[in-house]
């Protein structure tokens, strides 16, 4: 049995066996934890709560609300993945000692994962779009907050198997967090970010989703932002993704 990979590659047999033992093991813990699990589930309404208190001000939706909306959906899938592989470390380097694979083990984080963000970013765009005027499609809109999500979850994992604490995992957050902002439309208005700045505001996955959203406003998207923005983001996830599967096989027990 083989299994599709990204970019048409095709995963081992072990590798496939590997990853539905793992993912399956991965969901038992996760959902054996109770309190973490609530925790997890309750922060989607709780943050679309937040947001419609704010924006139930003003008889309209705004362009500022979609981007605080992607800002969330990212950091939800950073904050999501950022403690869960070093917060196994030991047992993921013991079981490297009897032939666990590493891309099966970063597939199985992705697919669970995955799935939460999915529910966090259904709950998120629910209750906003059940208590705000939007202008932009529902389905747009939870397709956008699930690509940041995914992003973020990617990018996050990254974090956890460079971190070498939980707690250094956690603090890294922030410095993912808060370039989304740093290098938006928002910062400086009417302006364009130039030079360097330029550059990096084109990798931003919560930039391209906001793009995408706010283009739908007043149906100026066009197939070039559309497929400029899904082929970066994609690369986004890609790259965090790969990297993880290259930093997991260089993992040891030194410090």
């Amino acid at each position: 049995m083989r299994s599709r990979f990204p970019f048409g590659l095709r995963l081992p047999a072990h590798v496939v066996r590997q990853r539905a033992v793992l993912t399956a093991r991965y969901l038992d813990v996760l959902l054996g934890d109770v309190r973490a699990v609530s925790l997890l589930l309750v922060q989607a309404p709780l943050i679309a709560g937040l947001i419609v208190g704010v924006w139930s001000n003003i008889d309209s939706d705004s362009r500022s609300l979609y981007f605080v909306m992607c800002l969330s959906a990212f950091f939800l899938g950073a904050v999501n993945s950022a403690r869960e592989i070093v917060k196994e470390r030991e047992i993921f380097l013991r079981e490297r000692m009897f032939d666990l694979s590493c891309r099966a083990y970063a597939s199985s984080k992705m697919r669970v994962l995955f799935g939460l963000g999915l529910i966090q970013c259904t709950a998120l765009t629910g209750i906003i779009v059940a208590f705000l005027p939007v202008k932009v499609g529902v389905f747009a809109i939870a397709g956008c907050l699930l690509a940041a999500s995914v992003a973020g979850t990617a990018i996050g994992l990254f974090i956890s198997a460079t971190a070498t604490t939980d707690d250094r995992a956690v603090m890294m957050v922030p410095l993912i967090v808060i370039p989304q902002i740093l290098f938006s439309d928002f910062v400086l208005p009417g302006s364009e970010l130039k030079n360097w700045t330029g550059a990096l505001q084109r990798v931003m996955p919560v930039h391209w989703t906001y793009t995408l959203l706010e283009k739908q406003i007043d149906r100026s998207l066009t197939w070039n932002v559309a497929v400029a923005a899904l082929l970066t983001l994609g690369l986004v996830v890609a790259t965090a993704y790969f990297l993880t599967i290259i930093r997991l096989e260089h993992t040891t027990y030194s410090k």
